[in-house]
């Protein structure tokens, strides 16, 4: 794994300790552990602390984190998911300082939500770079649980919730409500990551948001990233209404976008889907071995390559312009799915028609416009069969 140019930092830092529960060691020896490893001669004070729960000795996240912190050398402390990648520990360390450096944050994450539901703090989930950039803090509803960070003293003092109610959900939204209600910010700041997620566990999640209201009710509606937590009251039949009309309005939308990529590539078959939920199952469909994600950028040339794993399978990621996009395509090797994020019209037109190879292009309102290249519209379309994976019939 190397570090791109973008990733590295120059303002003042300062060591903390990284503190992950997890109970998948390959898992965690594949992201975390590698990463930290990999950078230890940049941040030679930064320490990474694995809380074992294989065997179940915690029965919630905060009981397991609290313990990290608790043997903890540095005076901030980092809660990171066992398959998170970090890209840049000098990036960390630059965050750490200036959390230090604000007296009335509260607690700092790497990705939130604010009230406009608006995911702030730019990281990259799987395969696709989501949120805004936050290069400075930005003021957010709640956190995501991904990277967190607040100062040891604070968290000897105020640790995370044991509430078994929470149990493995939600801790960070109900560190970042607690922080909220005493006056200070909960904020998020852009800190270079993957989230290589495998699975995705939302068991109970529903109990632990209801926990969440009936603590704040005052805070009530709270925005998260995996959903809003409405007012006990809110009808049910209401609930369902506000979803649909807002679930219509984003078709309607992407439809909008769908009729501009089919005037460029006419040719191409169009899909509507979050792909960083389908990835895994798009490269066993078409029978392919490895993953090469580019991130289009129109200031990039091709510089640096992450190299991870999905499933075994080997899975890197490139930032390049269209044309060296264009370039990677046509060298696309035998057993290689390639994905292109971050599409727009301009570098559209200049990929089409994508090599004469097998090809999708996709769009939805959380990943942006894309294309799979690689594996034909047939192979995948096991992958995307409701009417709501395609442009409203007026629009096409």
């Amino acid at each position: 794994m190397t570090t791109s140019p973008q990733t590295r930092s120059a303002g003042p830092r300062v060591p903390v300790s990284i503190v992950c529960v997890y109970n998948d060691e390959p898992v965690l020896s594949s992201c975390l552990r590698r990463s930290v490893e990999a950078q230890a001669a940049d941040a030679p004070q930064t320490e990474l602390i694995a809380v074992d729960n294989r065997r179940n000795r915690f029965s919630s996240a905060g009981a397991a984190l609290n313990d990290g912190t608790r043997r903890a050398q540095n005076e901030v402390v980092v809660f990171v998911h066992q398959d998170v990648v970090l890209h840049s520990l000098p990036a960390l360390e630059e965050a750490a300082a200036e959390l230090l450096d604000t007296t009335d944050i509260g607690i700092m994450g790497a990705v939130g939500i604010d009230g406009g539901k608006h995911i702030i703090g730019r990281i990259r989930d799987r395969i696709v770079r989501i949120g805004e950039p936050a290069l400075r803090p930005r003021d957010v509803d709640t956190l995501d649980e991904v990277l967190l960070m607040a100062p040891r003293a604070q968290l000897l003092t105020e640790p995370l919730s044991e509430d078994p109610l929470l149990a493995w959900h939600a801790y960070g939204v109900e560190y970042a409500l607690r922080m909220r209600r005493a006056g200070r910010r909960a904020v998020a700041r852009d800190i270079p990551l993957t989230h290589n997620s495998l699975s995705t566990n939302l068991a109970k999640l529903d109990l632990a948001h209801r926990h969440v209201g009936d603590v704040y009710p005052e805070l009530l509606p709270i925005q998260t990233t995996c959903g809003t937590v409405h007012r006990d009251g809110l009808a049910d039949s209401l609930a369902r209404g506000l979803r649909r009309f807002r679930s219509a309005g984003i078709w309607w939308g992407e439809s909008h976008v769908a009729r501009e990529v089919h005037r460029i590539s006419p040719d191409s078959t169009q899909v509507f889907a979050d792909i960083r939920m389908l990835i895994d199952d798009a490269l066993a469909l078409s029978g392919l071995s490895s993953l090469h994600v580019i991130d289009l950028d129109p200031e990039a040339s091709a510089e640096h390559a992450d190299n991870l794993s999905r499933f075994d399978r080997p899975f890197s990621v490139s930032t390049a312009d269209a044309d060296h996009a264009r370039a990677a395509i046509a060298a696309r090797q035998p057993g290689e799915l390639i994905f292109v994020a971050g599409l727009a019209d301009d570098s559209q037109a200049a990929l089409s028609p994508f090599g004469a190879h097998p090809h999708v292009l996709g769009s939805s309102a959380s990943t942006g416009r894309w294309a799979l290249i690689g594996a034909s519209a047939d192979e995948l379309a096991p992958l995307w069969p409701s009417r709501r994976n395609r442009p409203l019939p007026w629009f096409a």
